[in-house]
């Protein structure tokens, strides 16, 4: 018989390690700095209200970036992961039909006697996508570990915790949507453009990709990257204009890969010209 399991009061150096191996406050305490010293407009931890349970939920970076009128909005989600449970990806090389993207344009068009504002969503068939076909894209994402306990001690199992925390990222980025929209729908000649973007990050070395063909076959060994994309074609239906903001891709990217992402879109990278044309 198992002898009962001895619960003591926490002391401070139970609580250090919690905060030095578990707790993701700092994680997105420097990603909202980093993107806040770039002079993005950015929000950290806030409630909203979540689109499909209507319970609140706390997101946990907001942050956006204009230039001109184009505005880049990002929904940021940080997860801090451990090198023995890292993120595997199965990616296969991404189709025709899925290498595109859509963003919000509002422009004026002639009403009855008078102008009016119409919002409405532009495919990559108008503007370069920055998603490219025949390269990698996931469509499979798990956590994998080497079990130590139990019957299957020493096999390989995998899990889905990374699942709630990403949909997080995609349940943010439902309100942003909607305040953008209104954004456009205001007008006052400011902000004609919007792309959203849903970003996942994680620690440092804890991305494995494996990468198959078209037909199900593994290409290589697989590999470790700093940022990948993830297949979502996730739709957001804009109710007043009658048309849906379809979100393709989830950015996963790792906790040194964010900075020069931002960093990208501060200084006018290539991004802007992948989501906006130019």
């Amino acid at each position: 018989m198992n002898e009962p399991h001895e619960i003591r009061a926490l002391a401070a150096a139970d609580i250090s390690e919690y905060l030095a191996s578990v707790d993701d406050f700092a994680f997105e305490r420097e990603v909202y700095h980093v993107a806040h010293s770039l002079r993005f407009e950015a929000e950290h931890a806030a409630l909203y209200t979540d689109p499909v349970t209507e319970k609140p939920r706390q997101f946990d970076v907001r942050a956006s970036y204009t230039a001109g009128t184009d505005k880049i909005a990002l929904a940021i989600e940080c997860k801090g992961l451990s090198r023995d449970f890292p993120l595997l990806l199965s990616c296969v090389p991404r189709t025709g039909p899925e290498a595109y993207h859509q963003i919000l344009i509002a422009d004026d068009v002639m009403g009855p006697g008078q102008s009016f504002t119409r919002i409405r969503t532009v495919p990559s068939k108008e503007y370069y996508s920055p998603y490219a076909p025949n390269r990698g894209v996931g469509k499979s994402m798990r956590q994998v570990r080497r079990e130590v306990k139990g019957l299957k001690a020493g096999q390989m199992v995998s899990g889905e915790d990374i699942f709630d925390k990403w949909m997080q990222a995609l349940a943010s980025l439902s309100e942003m949507i909607d305040s953008g929209a209104r954004q456009l729908r205001a007008g006052k000649k400011l902000v004609h453009q919007i792309a959203f973007l849903p970003i996942l990050v994680v620690s440092d070395g804890t991305i494995w990709v494996a990468d198959y063909s078209s037909r199900g076959e593994l290409q290589r060994e697989p590999f470790e990257v700093d940022s990948i994309e993830y297949y979502l074609a996730r739709k957001y239906p804009l109710a007043r204009e009658g048309v849906s903001l379809t979100i393709t891709h989830l950015h996963i990217m790792t906790r040194t890969k964010i900075r020069s992402f931002l960093e990208e879109i501060a200084l006018g990278g290539s991004i802007w010209q992948g989501l906006f044309g130019g």
